[in-house]
């Protein structure tokens, strides 16, 4: 049997089985032979195209998800594995969630830089206003001298 189809006889047994379907009960809602069915479900035939769309519309699942993955999950009404399905949201959400995340650390480092940023213009005014200080000082320090007569050394 091809390796896509690996999964198509464990997925019809499940699905019949999970609608607690017998092969003859089967057989009647599907006009699908008893024999046939068994044949699929044991992997000893592979069904053509038509067949694989009653499948599908019976179980409401896609021919390719009965074809190619195990669906021994509960399914999905589009027809997809709700394990896997639940499994992608987790995944996106877990990237939304990442996403949000770094965006939140990048709001903080900007914030961050822009603190950093103002305490060095508050020290650079700090700086400018002690050096107008000390200027004022060494003018009233040479003022004094001038009156006094002192120089100091």
């Amino acid at each position: 049997m091809k390796r896509e189809n690996q999964f198509f006889g464990h997925n019809i047994k499940f699905l019949r089985k999970r609608q607690k379907l017998t092969l003859v009960e089967m057989a009647k809602q599907t006009g699908i032979s008893k024999s046939a069915l068994s044949d699929y479900e044991n992997n000893k035939s592979t069904p053509g195209l038509e067949i694989l769309r009653i499948f599908s519309s019976f179980f409401s699942v896609s021919i390719d998800d009965i074809l190619k993955n195990d669906i021994t999950g509960p399914i999905t009404k589009n027809g997809g594995n709700a394990e896997k399905n639940m499994h992608k949201e987790s995944e996106s959400s877990f990237e939304n969630l990442d996403q949000e995340k770094y965006q939140f650390h990048l709001k903080l480092l900007h914030q961050r830089l822009e603190s950093a940023t103002l305490r060095f213009q508050m020290l650079q005014q700090l700086l400018q206003s002690k050096e107008s200080e000390n200027k004022t000082l060494r003018i009233n320090i040479k003022l004094l001298e001038e009156k006094t007569g002192v120089r100091s050394k």
